[in-house]
């Protein structure tokens, strides 16, 4: 252990999502807290990510809302895009929440160190700072929570320019007239959202048969049909083997059954996924194993090196049978729950199969639990109820009630799992998750009341059917 070091129950690396809700539980329960984070607080998240992404979304929507306002009677004027003061607009709900986040680090009596941390024993950060080195040690465990960044294509690096990743998007100085994405998962799918709100023509290259991978067939089969109504492009089942940049543009090759295609546009869009953020933290020289970059633990968040842990988008559970979902609704869950196994409790693991997840375009998917193929993998016999929007007064009242709730379920048993395509699909998931958390089955919710006009009668529908008592099915 380093002479004069600073010492304290709990040290962190990373003030992300995962880093300061570990911190903020980890105080409450009565440790000394120290979090070393190399940016801002809040990590990719609040400035990177979610936050301004979603900022950006809503813009975009609002544009469709006025477009389409004479459909309800309102008649305006063709909407006008300042694209600077969108940016201002993103900013400013960023800047809102970093300095709330600041004041609670604080409030809470947290010892933030600004610098780059390393893991230098089991129980030291060594931290790189404007001011010198700074060694801090953690005596009941050390945290890691060092996140992730933005996929590169081998052949052709994002740099700002032609070539963008999610980073650069945010606060690029225009919209691209025409963009060519690669990868058709959510990132990528937010982003063509905005970028067609806003105007431009986009192409999305997908390397799978579908969009959306991840979600249920009929799901992304809906939203492929949806997306493609509003001028969205699709390449699927295709790779991506180069591309070049011009003075104008770039030209992305593409390749299916031997046959290539090229693909011309004004930039590129770069989103096939995110890495861990683990290079140079000292992983490899404390003894902390990983596996393809990413730190192994156990569902305790424990890694090979006793009293260290690690959490968030950097991490692979051995002992989870679910895929470790890069959200950051799952490492505040994590965060959480390490601070209170540090602190000697006992918490129960993460539920990964009952995580929901949102795609934020337009129109929104939202799913928790197993899709109908996913169940049927694990040897459930299941039915399944689906209810349109289109049969929803809410949802016509809101513009043309595109999309449906699917819902899974065990033959005379279990819901398991609850997917959404559709209107305000994230503000619905959330009473999805409890269902299938709680193992309910058709007949109990049969008996809830789903107030009436509101979108959430149509998940209501489906536990409805399931239960055979349909009201409007």
């Amino acid at each position: 252990m380093p002479d004069g070091s600073d010492s304290f129950d709990l040290v962190i690396l990373g003030g992300g999502n995962g880093g300061y809700s570990a911190a903020f539980r980890a105080v409450k329960l009565g440790l000394s807290v120290a979090m070393v984070e190399r940016d801002k607080v809040g990590g990719t998240c609040l400035h990177r990510g979610c936050i301004p992404t979603k900022a950006l979304l809503h813009a975009a929507d609002l544009v469709d809302e006025i477009k389409s306002s004479g459909e309800f009677g309102i008649i305006t004027q063709e909407p006008q895009v300042d694209w600077g003061k969108v940016l201002d607009f993103k900013e400013s709900v960023v800047g809102r929440m970093y300095k709330g986040l600041s004041g609670l680090v604080k409030r809470n009596k947290i010892e933030l160190v600004e610098g780059e941390g390393r893991l230098t024993d089991a129980q030291t950060i060594t931290v790189k700072t404007a001011d010198g080195e700074r060694s801090l040690t953690g005596t009941k465990g050390v945290l890691l929570a060092p996140g992730s960044y933005p996929r590169d294509l081998p052949f052709m690096p994002a740099d700002g320019d032609r070539v963008h990743n999610s980073n650069h998007a945010l606060s690029a100085t225009d919209v691209p007239s025409s963009v060519v994405i690669v990868g058709g998962n959510y990132i990528g799918l937010e982003f063509a959202s905005v970028y067609r709100s806003l105007g431009a023509e986009v192409q999305v290259v997908e390397m799978l048969p579908k969009i959306a991978p991840a979600e249920d067939d009929d799901v992304s089969e809906a939203l492929h049909k949806l997306l493609q109504r509003r001028g969205i492009k699709f390449h699927l089942g295709v790779s991506v083997s180069g591309a070049t940049t011009t003075d104008s543009g770039v030209n992305v090759e593409i390749e299916k059954d031997g046959n290539k295609e090229t693909l011309s546009a004004d930039r590129m869009f770069v989103a096939i996924g995110r890495a861990a953020r683990t290079d140079g933290i000292g992983l490899e020289e404390a003894g902390v194993k990983t596996d393809r970059g990413y730190i192994t633990v156990d569902s305790s968040f424990r890694t090979s090196v006793e009293d260290v842990y690690a959490i968030g988008d950097a991490v692979h559970v051995t002992d989870s049978d679910t895929p470790h979902p890069q959200l950051a609704h799952t490492a505040f869950a994590e965060g959480q729950k390490a601070a209170e196994r540090i602190a000697g409790q006992n918490p129960a693991a993460v539920d990964y199969r009952n995580i929901p997840h949102v795609i934020y375009c337009q129109p929104e998917v939202a799913a928790v639990g197993l899709t109908e193929q996913k169940a049927k993998d694990l040897g459930m016999e299941v039915e399944t109820k689906r209810y349109p929007f289109s049969a929803n007064a809410r949802a016509l009242m809101l513009g043309g009630g595109q999309g449906f709730v699917k819902t899974v379920a065990e033959k005379e048993g279990a819901i398991v799992g609850v997917h959404i395509v559709g209107p305000r699909a994230s503000d619905l998931i959330t009473e999805a998750q409890l269902v299938t958390s709680w193992e309910a089955y058709p007949s109990e919710l049969a008996e809830l009341m789903h107030p009436h006009p509101t979108l959430s009668e149509a998940i209501g529908e489906t536990f409805l059917e399931l239960a055979d008592k349909p009201l409007h099915g």
